[in-house]
């Protein structure tokens, strides 16, 4: 994992850098074992507070999420928060590629049916294959 910081309109902070350096590690961390590319720039436009990261994963998809907020930490953690639902919609979509189903079961007559709590009488047995043989000749 690369981090890379900016700060405008502020002064460089060990504290934000490492603090927001750990949130996102512990996160990155859940859905991604390639290597990450993470831009992050901090600002300040009087009392509004702004995080921005710009993250680049392994598997060639890019998220660019943001948040403001009146304190920088609170913004940081808003921030790791949406970048953590995209992540985690990106490895479902990732997961369910294909978008598979469970098999549907279908009745004789076409409507849905479930097999195994049917009961199979004698009697039914016997006019199915009475008129399986009057259908064969």
């Amino acid at each position: 994992m690369q981090f890379q910081f900016s700060f405008k309109h502020m002064e460089s902070s060990d504290a934000v850098t490492g603090y927001a350096k750990e949130k996102l590690k512990a996160e990155i961390q859940k859905f991604v074992n390639k290597p990450v590319d993470c831009h992050l720039t901090f600002s300040v436009d009087k009392h509004k507070h702004t995080a921005h990261c710009s993250f680049n994963g392994g598997d060639g998809f890019m998220f660019q999420v943001e948040h403001t907020c009146t304190d920088m930490y609170g913004s940081i953690d808003h921030m790791v928060d949406k970048l953590e639902v995209q992540l985690r919609r990106q490895k479902e979509k990732i997961k369910d590629h294909k978008n598979r189903k469970s098999p549907k079961k279908v009745g004789f007559n076409g409507k849905d049916r479930d097999f195994e709590a049917a009961e199979i009488d004698a009697e039914d047995i016997l006019k199915y294959e009475q008129a399986r043989r009057r259908i064969a000749g």
